[in-house]
């Protein structure tokens, strides 16, 4: 009975190791079932899937540099932004996910529909701005994810957007220095090396960064943000009086060619460029051409005294305001009968100045506005400018001689125009305008050194000119609206008749006026260019007034006094240069 229960008790243990070891076998060859499935018959899949897996390199952006006024104030600058993807695997209602985006992000939700479809990890929109951030994290949307960017602000807006410019979604310039300095300011991108999973997700937990990014450089401009205040409301202010079809204003030291100031109308916020013309972003100081009209008297009278054809009280008779010449009428606004050479450029005589012009001839008037760089590019620092026109003598007409003397038969840039008036202020030379200061830190292949030519005209022509020029801003001359007391001012009324379809319109003109002041030590030289003015439309009464206004605030910020004993003029008054009426 023993000896039975023993047995049964064998056959039981060994009847268990049995199964165990049948379990075991079971499992092994299920091991190798499942191996040969996977190794044979879905091999490809997985190998497919084996690929996408891998390290990918991708680019880190770099910062764009600042663009800071010649005082350090920003006027551009890269802030963080965001780039959202959606990871297509991780959302569970794509119509709910793209109605909510649609509403945040203002996309219409057919596009991203569309996104969500197609692609595993669709992009859906660059550089978000911080409220469709908020509220992207406040939905709690699924499958959401956000890659580091740059987006470039610029924080004054509208202020300088012709000399700063613009750029286009990945960062690019588009206008102004931001085009002409773009190698500059754009720095170098890095590079991350980064695990990338099956479904085309990055997984930036387990990257590392092969090359950090190198911020651009910076740039200061020789804008003074406060001046381009000063002109920007003025000119704004002469937008809504006048309602021209555009305007021009330029502030510029004589002394180095530095642009103080530029500004147009119409205009842009650099911040919204899509939202404007093309035409809104044109830098009209250096893209437009213009007949300067009377403003060009002060290149014909500087070659004829630098002739020594004439001296300051020669008298020429002005044919009571209307000359016979060369098969043409020459007229002048009111009927003088005889001016000296003062009275000539005074009261802006075309008849008095086309018999100074021939007293030197078509040759040597040509040589002194070549002088001058008519014709030819200033070299600013800033993209589109344009070379004007100015033909050589052998294509000049009979009646040239009659005509380009007064700025006609002559096209100009407003920043040429100054760039003429800044010789009679610094002494006789040709400065080169342009708008950059420094680079910091400095770059090797951009110069901030500007060229200086000349002098082009002597010392002598230019204090016997400066002399004149100083008496059409007095009583008797024709820019007596320029006027501030206190202050002696040298300049040059223009009012220029449109050329337009083979003959000088009698309705359409373009006003200007150039000036500098203090004339003993001139700071600034200023050009207001306004054309198609309505109602009042003389540079005189149109333009001077425009200048006052700005070379009067200019000087209350340089601190620069009147002269003692002086009374300012009414309606200008405060430390501030801000306007009473």
């Amino acid at each position: 009975m023993q000896m039975q229960k023993k047995k049964n008790q064998i056959d039981q243990f060994l009847t268990r190791k049995e199964i165990v070891q049948l379990i075991i076998i079971a499992g092994f060859i299920g091991i190798v079932i499942k191996l040969i499935i996977l190794q044979v018959f879905l091999y490809p899949k997985y190998y497919k899937i084996a690929g996408r897996i891998q390290f990918v390199r991708k680019e880190i952006p770099a910062q764009r540099g600042t663009i800071f006024d010649r005082n350090g104030s920003v006027l551009a600058v890269d802030v963080p932004a965001k780039t959202l993807y959606i990871d297509t695997k991780n959302i569970d209602n794509l119509e709910e996910t793209a109605e909510k985006l649609s509403s945040i992000l203002k996309i219409p939700v057919g596009d991203i529909r569309e996104k969500l479809k197609k692609q595993s990890y669709p992009r859906i929109k660059r550089k978000i701005t911080i409220e469709e951030y908020s509220a992207i994290d406040k939905e709690k949307i699924k499958g959401v994810v956000f890659e580091d960017d740059y987006q470039r602000v610029y924080p004054k807006g509208r202020l300088a957007c012709h000399v700063i410019g613009c750029v286009n979604i990945d960062g690019i310039g588009l206008e102004g220095v931001e085009l002409s300095y773009n190698d500059v300011l754009s720095g170098e991108t890095g590079i991350v090396e980064i695990l990338r999973d099956g479904r085309g997700k990055y997984l930036s937990s387990l990257g590392r960064v092969i090359r950090e990014p190198l911020k651009g450089r910076d740039i200061y401009l020789t804008v003074d943000e406060h001046i381009q205040q000063i002109v920007e409301e003025e000119v704004s202010r002469c937008w809504e009086t006048s309602k021209p079809k555009k305007i021009s204003i330029i502030v510029m030291d004589p002394k180095t060619g530095e642009i103080l100031a530029m500004a147009n109308k119409p205009d842009y916020d650099p911040n919204e460029p899509g939202r404007y013309p093309v035409e809104y972003r044109k830098n009209h100081s250096v893209t437009d051409l213009f007949e300067p009209g009377s403003i060009f008297k002060i290149v014909t009278a500087s070659a004829v005294l630098e002739e020594k054809k004439v001296n300051l009280d020669d008298v020429f008779n002005c044919e009571c305001g209307q000359w016979y010449v060369r098969g043409h009428i020459l007229h002048d606004s009111h009927p003088y009968r005889a001016l000296n050479f003062r009275e000539i450029i005074i009261k802006s005589s075309n008849i008095g100045t086309v018999k100074l012009a021939m007293l030197i001839g078509e040759n040597t008037l040509y040589n002194y506005i070549k002088k001058f760089c008519f014709g030819e590019l200033t070299g600013i620092d800033i993209p589109g400018e344009i070379r004007g026109i100015l033909r050589p003598v052998e294509k000049w007409s009979n009646y040239s001689i009659t005509a380009i003397p007064i700025g006609q038969e002559v096209g100009v840039t407003c920043l040429q125009a100054i760039r003429a008036m800044s010789v009679f202020a610094n002494g006789g030379y040709l400065v080169q305008p342009h708008v950059v200061k420094k680079i910091d830190p400095p770059d090797p292949f951009h110069t901030t050194s500007f060229s200086v030519i000349g002098p082009i005209i002597s010392n002598d022509t230019v204090l016997k000119l400066n002399e004149v020029l100083s008496k059409v801003v007095e009583d008797g001359g024709t820019a007596t609206k320029a006027q501030i007391a206190g202050y002696e001012i040298c300049g040059k009324t223009g009012t220029a008749q449109k050329f337009e379809n083979g003959s000088y319109s009698h309705s359409k003109f373009v006003a200007s006026f150039l000036g500098f002041l203090p004339r003993n030590d001139p700071k600034v030289v200023i050009l207001v260019n306004i054309d198609e003015p309505q109602g009042a439309y003389y540079g005189g009464a149109v333009a001077a007034p425009v200048f006052r206004e700005i070379a009067w605030r200019i000087m209350q910020y340089m601190h620069i006094p009147p002269k003692s004993g002086s009374i300012a003029l009414t309606g200008l008054e405060n430390n501030e240069g801000k306007r009473t009426d």
